[in-house]
């Protein structure tokens, strides 16, 4: 069985199920898809409107998780590797690389960039949890990935 490396798994895929603590649902995870980017510092990166639920829900509360998956296992996605990033969501300071990569990751959100009330946030990973196959399953420590 080929071991899977969570940094090139994360680095290969475009977007992952962002989940946050629901401030008008109290008590409730709220998830959405959501596209992301590995910022040139390491970081995980989306990009969100300022109207948007989960934005509301960071603002209140920024721990956030991303599970990231392989759309290929979706015959049978319980089999197929994943990954979920815990994280804390930070309002990125320096939107200007973040917009140029996302636009080449991304080519058809030229429209979307331009909007007014959408901004950046860097994921800072926290821990990690690796599900590469069945009984392949641990917790990693973000330093070990080096995005």
């Amino acid at each position: 069985m080929n071991k899977l490396d969570p940094k090139q798994f994360i680095q290969a895929q475009n977007y992952g199920v962002l989940s946050t603590h629901s401030k008008s649902e109290e008590g409730f995870p709220f998830g959405s898809i959501t596209p992301y980017i590995i910022s040139k510092e390491g970081d995980i990166a989306i990009f969100i409107s300022h109207l948007a639920e989960h934005t509301h829900n960071i603002n209140a509360n920024a721990k956030v998780s991303l599970t990231i998956f392989d759309p290929a296992d979706a015959d049978d996605p319980s089999a197929g590797a994943r990954v979920t990033c815990l994280a804390i969501a930070k309002l990125a300071q320096d939107e200007n690389q973040l917009r140029k990569q996302y636009l080449e990751q991304f080519p058809t959100a030229s429209m979307t960039l331009e909007l007014p009330g959408f901004n950046f946030y860097l994921l800072k990973l926290t821990k990690i949890r690796l599900v590469a196959g069945f009984g392949q399953i641990k917790w990693l420590d973000p330093s070990s990935l080096s995005l």
